[in-house]
């Protein structure tokens, strides 16, 4: 049995990372006075954050404890190259082990963020448990991730802007005047979708935003927010409605607050929305 490992991004709950036997390394988070491993947090800290990824040891480490367990090879998936590190470092390390202990180790930048890189480790999982090939759950895997809608709508553009995650003086001229952007995962960056006034709007265009283009098959659904579940929770109900009106079978709904790390650059007030195909691997029955 291969094992599989993703970062702490994936912005999804602990228990399901426990169940599946999915080991998941933290990135780093750090303010003025401390600094902080990344976990699924209900509130941000205040002030302003940066953020890192891990240390070669730290990827090395999860790596090896794998390797010690016996694994026939490992599954690592992992935020989008285009926002971090992470993936060229682990490619580093997963050779160095490679060829160290013989046992094959594939890393696979999924190109997205949040659930969309959650929903693919799922994917890969739950693929590799049903007895298929490590190259057919991560093909299965990046598919996933390929086909994922993940959408973000922010109260302040300018936290984005100071983690050089998407650049934009005019976005933060119009909060100030109660514009808000709805923003997406493409290609592996953060892009402009549109700007819409006011709050209610932004996330009424999250949920529609989230189903463009999604071809009618069996899907997950994901909210991620920062602190602010009640809103969340009413968000993940309408997207529900829609993606079943829209001709899907959802396949399960999770609401859960956005990775430290991934707050760090959205801020307070922040509502992520993913649809991914899950090709009835994401739950069990």
């Amino acid at each position: 049995m291969h094992a599989i490992v993703t970062d702490s991004t994936w912005s999804l709950p602990p228990a399901l990372a426990e169940e599946l036997g999915i080991a998941v390394v933290p990135l780093h988070v750090a303010s003025a006075d401390a600094e902080f491993l990344d976990t699924p947090v209900a509130e941000r800290p205040e002030g302003r954050l940066t953020t890192s990824q891990p240390s070669h040891g730290e990827l090395r480490a999860v790596l090896e404890r794998a390797i010690d367990g016996g694994t026939e090879g490992v599954l690592c998936l992992h935020l989008s190259s285009a926002l971090s590190g992470t993936y060229a470092a682990m490619e580093v390390v997963a050779s160095e082990l490679t060829e160290e202990r013989g046992v094959p180790v594939e890393v696979m930048d999924s190109r997205t963020a949040g659930a969309g890189l959650g929903f693919a480790a799922l994917v890969a999982a739950r693929s590799l448990e049903m007895g298929h090939s490590p190259r057919r759950a991560l093909s299965r895997a990046r598919e996933c991730a390929s086909r994922a809608r993940v959408l973000l709508t922010v109260d302040d553009p300018r936290h984005l802007q100071r983690g050089g995650r998407f650049a934009s003086s005019q976005l933060a001229v119009g909060a100030a005047l109660g514009i808000r952007p709805v923003l997406q995962v493409s290609q592996g960056s953060i892009v402009l979708r549109e700007s819409v006034r006011g709050a209610a709007r932004a996330r009424t265009q999250l949920v529609k935003g989230a189903l463009d283009g999604v071809l009618p098959g069996s899907v997950s659904i994901a909210v991620h927010h920062v602190a602010d579940e009640e809103t969340a929770q009413e968000i993940a109900e309408s997207l529900r409605e829609a993606a079943e009106a829209a001709g899907n079978t959802v396949e399960q709904v999770l609401v859960t607050p956005l990775s430290l790390v991934l707050a760090a650059h959205t801020g307070p007030g922040s509502f992520g929305a993913v649809v991914a195909p899950t090709f009835g691997l994401a739950a069990r029955s």
